[in-house]
């Protein structure tokens, strides 16, 4: 059955962002919704690292642990497991303030005042065999958050793109048991910059292999991963370091409210420390907001986003006590 509730904030997406807003907008006393798809980028990943208190941690049980907590300390705050089909914005008199409508796949309609897309993105594997297979196991995207534990295995790095973060290729090198081994994959590097980057990690003591990946799949006796070649050869090695491309995961609802992205990575423009978009009220958080996409950098930006709604709203609430009061003459 179709519902229709009026609320302060709506917050899309229960991950790390989401999570952190709703608990700095639950401190501030304002109704809250949190829509969860219930999907999330690091599902499927074993343990999360990087995050003060809870390093090692299994990410659904944090989510639950989280959303637990936050229900119990403030009611204003609920969750609803929904996807959040459509979001619109429809501009006031006052101020150029807009309020918010969303609707779910399950039919329920939503108004907020401020609105926080805390949505997250996607992974966009290379089309190479197995990959897939190893994502979160022996492909590693963030050294600070899976490196460390691998840090005494052979590494290898994949692809022309892996040069364009050399530090990570080079932190990777550092924490090695081995030199390690950038695998092209049948590329050739004929940017300037690419050529440079591949002398710099060749001078610090990386091996280069050229040859084209066929497939990618795990050696069950030692957890390595086993690349073999068009060439019918093969190598095995600890680890490999690939970042691949990201896509915002709702894509369609930032179209729908038309907010300006970030040319290079795709992220949605924010314009302030608290995550304002383009769109005034409508806020971003977490790694739909940032190349940066790891957990604690999204907690950040969740309770900043949160903040900042929480405080325009009150700024706002003032002004419209002004409105009412003087009348449309208010040059406020």
């Amino acid at each position: 059955m179709a519902t229709s509730t009026d609320y302060d904030v709506l917050v899309i997406g229960a991950g790390p962002a989401g999570l952190a807003a709703a608990t700095a907008l639950g401190r501030a006393c304002r109704k809250v919704a949190v829509f969860d798809s219930q999907e999330y980028r690091n599902e499927g990943v074993k343990k999360m690292h990087n995050v003060v208190l809870h390093d090692g941690q299994k990410p659904e049980l944090y989510r639950a642990a989280a959303i637990k907590d936050i229900s119990i300390k403030y009611p204003t705050v609920i969750f609803i497991d929904a996807v959040v089909e459509t979001a619109t914005a429809t501009a006031t008199a006052v101020n150029q303030m807009h309020k918010f409508e969303v609707t779910t796949t399950h039919g329920g309609h939503f108004r907020g005042k401020k609105l926080i897309l805390a949505t997250g993105s996607k992974d966009v594997f290379p089309n190479i065999p197995g990959y897939a297979e190893l994502w979160g196991k022996g492909i590693v995207h963030c050294l600070f958050c899976d490196g460390f534990e691998k840090k005494d295995s052979p590494a290898g790095a994949l692809g022309l793109e892996s040069l364009r973060d050399l530090a990570s290729v080079l932190m990777a090198h550092h924490m090695s048991s081995n030199p390690l081994t950038i695998f092209l994959n049948g590329e050739s590097p004929t940017r300037e910059e690419d050529q440079k980057a591949l002398r710099v990690a060749e001078a610090r003591g990386c091996k280069v292999y050229h040859h084209e990946i066929r497939r990618l799949s795990r050696n069950s006796a030692n957890g390595y991963v086993l690349i073999e070649f068009t060439d019918d050869s093969q190598c095995q090695i600890g680890y490999l370091m690939h970042h691949p491309e990201t896509v915002n995961r709702a894509s369609s609802l930032i179209s729908e409210l038309n907010l300006e992205l970030v040319q290079d990575g795709g992220h949605i423009q924010v314009k302030n420390a608290v995550g304002e978009t383009s769109v005034r009220g409508c806020f971003a958080a977490g790694d739909t907001a940032t190349a940066s996409k790891i957990v604690s950098v999204a907690l950040a930006g969740g309770t900043m986003a949160g903040i900042g709604a929480a405080r325009q709203l009150a700024m706002d609430e003032g002004l419209r006590a002004v409105y009412q009061a003087e009348g449309a003459s208010s040059t406020l």
